[in-house]
């Protein structure tokens, strides 16, 4: 990835990977396994304050998606609100305006 630009912030074997990338942001890299992958593109932010970010992307118009049972890391995932909360992280998806789905995400442990 270091052709992209990108730095490896974690071990070669982490899951999940982290790269540095332009200035301060990162990308992360999780494998999930015997995943599906779904039927539709995605793309994943990692993020802070994760609950005061959703409120204020609800106050422009923002629509999120219904929470069901999810799990993350083998962690069974508890709604509240928007957010579900997995323990170490929190996350919370919604679509743009051409039906892409976006996930937000914030590791608190």
């Amino acid at each position: 990835m270091t052709s992209l630009g990108l730095d490896l912030l974690t071990g070669p074997s982490d899951d999940p990977m982290i790269f540095g990338a332009a200035e301060g942001s990162s990308i992360a890299l999780s494998e999930m396994r015997d995943r599906t992958p779904p039927p539709y593109p995605m793309i994943s932010f990692m993020v802070t304050g994760i609950e005061e970010l959703v409120e204020a992307l609800k106050a422009r118009g923002a629509t999120f998606q219904p929470l069901g049972p999810a799990s993350f890391a083998g962690v069974e995932g508890k709604a509240s609100g928007d957010v579900m909360d997995f323990g170490q992280a929190k996350s919370a998806f919604l679509k743009d305006s051409e039906g892409n789905m976006i996930a937000l995400n914030e590791f608190t442990g």
